[in-house]
């Protein structure tokens, strides 16, 4: 662990909030979403591709992160591949989304998990646009339909 995530971990969760905010975590995952692009060679580097690789490295953390029984330093780092800078990010994104959870009120660490799971497609869909915008060019959003209402018949007057 290093010096900085040590210091951080004697930090209240509203300590860490403080100093990293709250697109803490958010910022980590954007960061293993640029290594990932930046680690493949230009002429294998496609959006497909790393797409593939965020996925599968994102899913393998995560099924680490689920065997967790106990919530240690030692845990949260287990069978971390030495080098993959993408898997670094992810588990720090996991690590910190423990650290910033609010003490009180009944934190479990099962909290992590769906907290995690969210950030992963709100990301992949901003991967997503941003490849289409700087592909294809930026798409122009149609103005909504308007509702089709239907017109009321006229009453029919009762002639006695």
């Amino acid at each position: 662990m290093s010096w900085e995530a040590h210091r951080l971990t004697s930090k209240s969760p509203a300590e860490v909030y403080t100093v990293l905010g709250p697109h803490g975590c958010d910022d980590l995952i954007r960061q293993a979403w640029a290594a990932c692009w930046r680690e493949r060679p230009e002429e294998t580097r496609t959006f497909k591709a790393v797409r593939q690789r965020f996925f599968e490295t994102f899913t393998r953390n995560l099924n680490i992160w689920r065997r967790i029984k106990k919530p240690t330093p030692e845990a949260f780092f287990a069978d971390l591949k030495p080098l993959d800078t993408v898997e670094g990010h992810l588990r720090q994104a996991m690590v910190l989304s423990w650290m910033m959870l609010p003490r009180a009120g009944g934190r479990t660490f099962a909290d992590t998990i769906p907290l995690t799971q969210r950030l992963y497609p709100r990301n992949l869909a901003a991967f997503e646009e941003d490849n289409q915008t700087f592909t294809k060019g930026p798409q122009k959003k149609r103005p909504p339909r308007p509702a089709k209402t239907k017109k009321k018949a006229p009453k029919k007057s009762k002639k006695k």
